[in-house]
């Protein structure tokens, strides 16, 4: 009981204290918060006083910097934006009548790819529109075949350029651009008993889908060699290639050639254009 008695008074002494000091200790915030107000304002004051009399010129230096352009920045986009898809070694292989073109070309960039259009430069014309592409990281071939005057080919013009960034790529190519070649034959016009008549050479082969996604079509250059030189060039389209699936496919070639020593295949498909897919 006593304890309590004792407890009962401290809080009757403070509640007594606070009654009786109450008016005294609003004064003393107001006049703490008066202080605060009469310093915050002299510091304004002074900034605004030592910002535009005294250091008038160094003030205006820096609102100048402030709204002027930044360079910086403008290169600093211009440094991330993808580089030009470079052109290098333009060649022409000379068909029944025309000409076929074959042009190498390099995207330097490991993140972005594009899609384009493009026309060769033959003397003061151009050829026919084609549609192309070129993934991250990549040198590869675009062709047009049968292309008159193209002898005379000096450039390739690209338009509709679009680039767009891709980071996960290696991922997606190792996923998706699986496809094997088997039993490849090249079979020259004398074995075929058209020698004579007309030069047709043939090339035969079976691709096989080896990925887990079903193509719509794949497009497939192929590249004759003889001496290690690339001597003629075609495409063709697969069609339908589902996964899993082997096909057979024939390409002719409507001209003369030297003897081949061998056949390459290489698969031209935008693995990251979802219209080259199957629907099903």
């Amino acid at each position: 009981m006593v304890n309590e008695d004792q407890f009962y008074e401290k809080q009757l002494s403070v509640s007594y204290w606070y009654v009786t000091h109450k008016l005294l200790l609003k004064n003393i915030l107001i006049i703490l918060l008066i202080v605060f107000d009469v310093s915050l304002l002299a510091y304004v004051f002074y900034s605004l006083s030592l910002n535009l009399v005294i250091k008038q010129n160094e003030y205006n230096a820096i609102l100048q910097d402030l709204s002027a352009p930044n360079h910086d920045f403008g290169f600093l986009r211009q440094f991330n934006l993808p580089p030009a898809i470079s052109v290098s070694n333009i060649q022409t292989f000379p068909g029944a009548k025309d000409y076929d073109i074959a042009a190498e070309i390099s995207n330097p960039s490991l993140k972005w790819f594009a899609t384009f259009d493009y026309q060769f430069k033959l003397g003061e014309k151009l050829s026919a529109v084609r549609q192309g592409f070129i993934m991250p990281g990549e040198k590869k071939k675009i062709m047009d075949l049968s292309v008159a005057d193209g002898n005379l080919v000096t450039n390739v013009i690209f338009s509709h350029v679009n680039w767009q960034k891709e980071i996960n790529y290696a991922k997606l190519v190792f996923e998706k651009f699986k496809f094997d070649f088997k039993n490849v034959k090249y079979i020259p016009s004398a074995e075929l008993g058209l020698e004579q008549k007309v030069p047709v050479n043939r090339v035969s082969f079976e691709i096989e889908n080896s990925s887990a996604y079903n193509y719509s079509n794949v497009i497939l250059q192929l590249f004759l060699k003889s001496n290690g030189q690339v001597v003629a060039i075609n495409q063709v389209p697969s069609g339908i290639l589902q996964n899993g699936q082997t096909k057979n496919l024939e390409v002719n070639f409507f001209q003369r050639l030297p003897k081949i020593e061998s056949v390459e295949i290489i698969p031209d498909v935008n693995i990251l254009d979802p219209n080259v897919f199957l629907k099903l």
